[in-house]
Parts: structure tokens; C-alpha cells; sequence
């Protein structure tokens, strides 16, 4: 048996109907930006430390595009450290979101403390190309396991796993195909 794929799907009409009711609904037309690290494909049970990062821009080209660069650098950085897994970067309106996904805290106090990211806290600072800013690491409460449905049989199966234990089947990680394109 081949595995399955795994496509993006959006909501259907009726569904994006549903959520227009929910008071305040909104969706920005700007991509989300996400890329993984050297623990890139591990599932967020792995996740020891999740950095919650918030921003508004300002309203001037160039202070922004010098925000967009740091991001850039910085990102690189975080890419290749050890104990990093990923970052996903969204947009609400206004307000800019980051979660980056870490093996434990100690690896994100570490990364933080990187020529990388002293170098950009520091041009932030001096450029001051945020109109607001927020950074915090987070531990979970709770790690719970990750589970798949197999689309054989339809057997539970606790991540990470290659096969179904019922059927044989194989199973598709989301996290280790998307850590093996990067």
C-alpha cells in the first residue's frame, strides 16, 4: 500500500461562511512565513519551549524593510542552531505573530543569547523599526502525544510511527516530509 497524501485543503464556501459569523473574524491576505531547524522533524510533542513573538510595523519603507532584513538574518541563524525546530509566522490585521517551536528552553535562552539575535535586538533598538514589540518563552503545561488515523484501517496510532501497528500500512509525518524538503 502506497502512502497518503497529504494536500492542503482550504474551507469550502459554506464553511468560510461558518467562521464570518463568529464576531470579530478576520483573515489577512499575507502569506504565513514558516521554516524548520536541525530538529525540524519532530511533531510539537517534541517541544520543550515555544517562543511567542508579537510585532506591529511602522508606517515607514525603509525602517520596515530593515525589520524584513533582520527577520531574515535572524531566521537564517535560528535555522541552523541546535535544538531548534521551527517558526511559524503569521499576520492578524496588524499585529505579526511568531511561534518558534524549541527542543527545551535552555535552547532558546542559548539562541537568544547569539551573535545573531544580540546583533538584531540591538539594531531594533537603534533603528527602532517596530512600533511594538513582545518576546517570551513558554513551557507547556502538559505534553500530550500526537496521534494519526490510518487510511487503511483507520487504526489510531501514536506519532512518531513509520507503519500502522494493525494493518501495515505506512504513515505519512508531516514533520519529517516537511524536514526533508528543507
Amino acid at each position: 500500500m502506497s502512502a497518503p497524501a497529504l494536500p492542503v485543503f482550504p474551507p469550502s464556501p459554506e464553511n468560510e461562511a461558518l467562521f464570518a459569523q463568529i464576531p470579530g473574524f478576520r483573515q489577512t491576505p499575507i502569506p504565513v512565513v514558516a521554516f524548520d531547524g536541525p530538529e525540524g522533524d519532530r511533531g510539537p510533542e517534541a517541544a520543550g519551549a515555544i517562543l511567542v513573538l508579537h510585532m506591529t510595523m511602522v508606517d515607514d519603507h525603509e525602517r520596515t524593510q530593515r525589520f524584513w532584513r533582520q527577520v531574515a538574518l535572524t531566521s537564517r541563524a535560528a535555522s541552523e542552531t541546535p535544538g531548534f525546530m521551527r517558526m511559524i509566522a503569521f499576520f492578524d490585521g496588524a499585529a505579526n505573530w511568531a511561534l518558534g517551536f524549541w527542543r527545551s528552553v535552555e535552547d532558546a535562552e542559548q539562541f537568544a543569547r547569539s551573535r545573531a539575535h544580540l546583533e538584531a535586538i540591538k539594531e531594533m533598538h537603534e533603528v527602532n523599526f517596530e512600533y511594538m514589540h513582545f518576546a517570551g518563552i513558554f513551557q507547556p503545561v502538559e505534553t500530550r502525544a500526537r496521534h494519526a488515523y490510518c487510511d487503511g484501517c483507520g487504526a489510531e496510532v501514536i506519532m512518531p510511527a513509520a507503519t500502522c501497528p494493525s494493518c501495515g500500512r505506512e504513515l505519512v509525518d508531516v514533520f519529517v516530509l516537511q524536514g526533508a524538503r528543507s
